[in-house]
This record gives C-alpha cells, sequence and structure tokens, in this order.
C-alpha cells in the first residue's frame, strides 16, 4: 500500500497557491513556479505533452471559476481514503476519477447551480486532469471550523507521539541499519511543506498543515521506512483526522482571501 498518499496529496497546497493567485494576492509568475513544484507538467485531458502547458492549466481554473456568495470559497479541496469517500456525487463519473486517481479534486461550486470538478490523475511527468461538470447539489460537507479541526488532529498528533515513543523497544529499531525514526520524521515533515505556503496564507491554516504534515510524517515513518506493521490498526485510524485538517485548513484560508 502507497501509505503516503492516504496523509498527504499536493492539491492541498496547490489550492492555496490557486486560491492566493485568483484572489491576486500572488503574481502568476509566482504561482506558476509553485503549481510546477507541487505536480510537475499539468496537462488537461487529451493534451499531448509537447502541446500543454501550466499556462493552459492556470487559464483553465480561472475560465472555470465562478464567483460564488460568501462564505463559500471559489475553490475547494475533495480528499478521500479507505473507509472515507469523496464528497462527490455517489456513482458520478468523477466521483470514480477521484478514487482512481487517488490525490482528490478540486471544486468550483457556481452560483447558481452545480459545480466544475476537476481530478487530477498521475503520469510519468506530473499530473492530467480530467474536468467534470456536475448539476446536482453536492453531498454536505461536515464542516471544521480551524479550532475544532486543530484540537482533533492535536489529539491525533499526541497518540501518534506516545506510538512512536512505544517503539523504543522494539527489535527494529534496534537495528542499526533502519534510519533513527525521529530524524527520518524531520525530514519527511520538510518534504511534506515543500513548495512551502504564499505569505499571504492565514497563521491559523498555516498551523493546521504543519501540524497535519507532522502526523503524517510519523505515520510515514513507522509505517514505510521503519517498516513496523503492528501499529496498523492504531495508525491508520488517524488517516481520516489528517484529511480532514487539510480540508478545514484550505476552507478558511481561501474563504479569508474572499474576504480580503
Amino acid at each position: 500500500m502507497d501509505y503516503r498518499a492516504q496523509v498527504y496529496s499536493p492539491l492541498q497546497n496547490l489550492a492555496i497557491w490557486l486560491g492566493a493567485w485568483l484572489a491576486d494576492y500572488v503574481a502568476t509568475d509566482e504561482c506558476l513556479g509553485a503549481v510546477t513544484e507541487l505536480g510537475g507538467a499539468h496537462l488537461l485531458e487529451g493534451e499531448h505533452p509537447e502541446v500543454g502547458s501550466n499556462v493552459d492549466f492556470l487559464k483553465l481554473v480561472r475560465n472555470l471559476v465562478d464567483e460564488p456568495a460568501p462564505p463559500t470559497p471559489p475553490l475547494s479541496l475533495v480528499l478521500c481514503g479507505p473507509g472515507d469517500a469523496p464528497r462527490l456525487p455517489v456513482g458520478s463519473a468523477a466521483y470514480a476519477a477521484t478514487i482512481e486517481g487517488g490525490l482528490g479534486a478540486l471544486v468550483m461550486p457556481q452560483r447558481h447551480a452545480g459545480s466544475h470538478i476537476l481530478v487530477p490523475q498521475p503520469y510519468s511527468a506530473g499530473l492530467r486532469w480530467q474536468r467534470f461538470t456536475i448539476d446536482e447539489p453536492l453531498p454536505p460537507v461536515d464542516y471544521l471550523s480551524p479550532g475544532d479541526a486543530d484540537r482533533s488532529l492535536a489529539e491525533a498528533t499526541r497518540a501518534a507521539a506516545d506510538l512512536i515513543e512505544a517503539m523504543g523497544d522494539n527489535n527494529l529499531t534496534r537495528n542499526k541499519s533502519i534510519p533513527d525514526p525521529r530524524l527520518t520524521v524531520g525530514h519527511l515533515s520538510d518534504f511534506y511543506d515543500v513548495p512551502g505556503l504564499p505569505l499571504i496564507t492565514p497563521p491559523r491554516a498555516a498551523k493546521l498543515f504543519a501540524r497535519a504534515d507532522r502526523v503524517a510524517a510519523i505515520i510515514e515513518t513507522v509505517q514505510s521506512h521503519v517498516g513496523d506493521h503492528s501499529l496498523d490498526p492504531q495508525l491508520i485510524s488517524l488517516w481520516r483526522h489528517i484529511r480532514a485538517a487539510r480540508v478545514a485548513g484550505v476552507t478558511y484560508a481561501l474563504q479569508e482571501f474572499q474576504r480580503g
């Protein structure tokens, strides 16, 4: 199993950069740089690598975004995983593509009705985006304020820290051929934060993302780098808390961008 895909998606930071760009808080060149770091070459469905460009991707996002009535942000993030279905109409093509792609989706609600949905599929050089339009209302979202999401994730952090501390007497951690778990956690936390966030990102959202990255790094360290799967039942239960925190942080940040 790809454990990283369960705790991290480049769509989190991508949504923040796009939201800041749409609100004219960051320049197009700066946004393009972040988009490239986060996903490589972004192609629209049907384009060949030598034809498409990341500029075309930004143009598509700009064209699809409407101006929904506040507090609905112009763009939102959808994530999913085992036991955590995407908040899209069940049975729709967008629903199926989101599960298949494994990275989530970006949703652009329209002011009067329906939504445009962009779903990425990884390919050798980056991300290939499929576009869908849904006329019916989206399933309701369990809205979490940054404070609620932070408290939930803080509890998950304490649980994860207790678990990694419990590995102290584990034969795997005494094996000198295995990297130090704490050092690995630090390296992974840095990875999750590349290319960083726009300076305009609200501090509450940035704090939430940092906590999510920390818990995700601990989980990946234990499950993938140390290779101890005895804790999988406990660690897997934390996945949905990480996803919920990332979605809540994106929603809050884009609402703040919208308020100006």
